[in-house]
């Protein structure tokens, strides 16, 4: 069944029927600008609603948002910065942080390579920000092959290009059979002549009434070639779930700083203070354990442990697992970072030379899974503190105090 004047349609999906309505579709040129659906609009379920729209003004300007409320969490997805996740309300707290970057910024007013290859920063306000797809992690040069098939070498700048890359497809799905389950897809090409040609296919869902949502995404190489790829999570957290005494949750394996500065209270890594004037961020790279199946599970709690929020992935999709702490001033972004990937955010010569970069062949998909749940009050979140304590078995973790050669590119002046 087919409403012409809407552009609805009604999907088959494993038994469960959908309505969905494509927003933004490059290939036949459809692209809305504001639209919006609820629970009374369709008659199923209860209190959720979802609506688009574009932002106009400043350096927002042409942004478009996805706005999904599923009656008790809700989330904004950007479709103009890679199907990122602006920021969240679940009960009224709030999830994300307050960046130094007020406004959701429009990648045409990004320059990647500004400041050495910093310049992704001046974008850098999300709860959940996807870096890849052909690297993540610091500036640095590697080397790659030109257009005549020369070995030359570049610069990767910071956390490469996805974030900055808008979608090409979108499409919101809501399923009218129980439990009603509420789909924004989104499709992000990270294309060149003579370079990498990935494209991202992503679902984001979730269910009325929850308090969660999943991240399904799959990277798939069109090149002719074998290609590289990484991917990682930045899931970022300010007030109020971060304060001082607030803690890091999971079952860490192994453990070791980034650099120097990060081997300070290297015994206390998992505890968070409070914001610091000068603060100079502390990462900390980890490798953590799964249970039979190889999830694994990451929270963070507030200091009173009845506010948290958990991450859960498979260990063999994104086997790497960083923790950022920057705790500085409020007005400087006071925030910490729980980054699961597929390598650690060194360079890519670096992790590849560690055996951590991932290779497609010409055609094939990698698939990355990630579901985030806020757990409010104690009972829940004893519960969830409880699944990380089973995943660790009374395995105590191997905290390195310095830096290792195995996790680390940058060596520690250890005078």
């Amino acid at each position: 069944m087919q409403f012409s004047s809407g552009g609805w349609q009604i999907l088959k999906e494993k038994e469960t029927r959908f309505f969905s309505k494509t927003l933004i579709d490059s290939d036949r040129e459809t692209y809305t600008e504001r639209w919006k659906i609820s629970s009374d609009d369709l008659g199923v379920g209860e209190k959720w609603r979802v609506e688009k729209y574009r932002i106009y003004g400043g350096l927002s300007n042409g942004v478009d948002v996805i706005m999904v409320d599923n009656g008790n969490l809700s989330f904004f997805v950007v479709p103009t910065r890679g199907m990122g996740i602006w920021k969240g309300i679940c009960q009224g707290l709030r999830l994300g942080w307050l960046s130094p970057v007020k406004y959701l910024v429009n990648p045409s007013y990004i320059n990647l390579e500004e400041q050495n290859g910093l310049g992704w920063l001046r974008g850098f306000n999300e709860w959940i920000v996807r870096c890849g797809l052909s690297n993540i992690g610091a500036p640095g040069i590697d080397s790659v092959k030109d257009n005549m098939g020369r070995d030359v070498e570049v610069m990767l700048t910071l956390h490469g290009k996805i974030a900055n890359i808008p979608a090409s497809f979108v499409k919101v799905s809501i399923g009218l059979e129980p439990p009603f389950e509420i789909k924004v897809e989104g499709t992000v090409y990270e294309s060149s002549m003579f370079g990498s040609n990935l494209k991202l296919e992503t679902l984001i869902s979730t269910v009325p009434g929850s308090n969660s949502l999943k991240i399904l995404d799959v990277i798939k190489n069109l090149r002719g070639v074998p290609d590289e790829m990484q991917i990682l999570y930045h899931c970022n957290y300010g007030r109020p779930i971060l304060e001082e005494g607030a803690q890091l949750i999971a079952p860490i394996k192994r453990v070791a700083p980034r650099d120097k500065v990060a081997m300070e209270n290297i015994e206390s890594f998992s505890i968070f203070g409070p914001p610091e004037e000068g603060f100079i961020e502390r990462v900390y790279f980890m490798e953590l354990m799964g249970d039979h199946n190889g999830c694994s599970e990451a929270l963070i709690t507030n200091k009173s442990m009845n506010v948290a929020v958990s991450h859960r992935f498979s260990i063999k999709e994104l086997p790497c697992f960083t923790l950022w702490k920057n705790t500085a001033t409020e007005e400087d972004g006071y925030v910490a970072g729980l980054e699961p990937g597929t390598s650690f955010p060194n360079t890519r010569r670096f992790e590849r030379e560690r055996g951590r970069v991932v290779k497609l062949k010409p055609g094939e998909e990698y698939r990355a899974c990630l579901d985030i749940t806020v757990h409010l009050g104690k009972n829940e979140v004893e519960d969830a503190i409880s699944r990380v304590e089973k995943i660790r078995r009374d395995v105590k973790p191997t905290i390195y105090k310095q830096p290792i050669k195995e996790f680390s590119q940058i060596q520690a002046n250890l005078k």
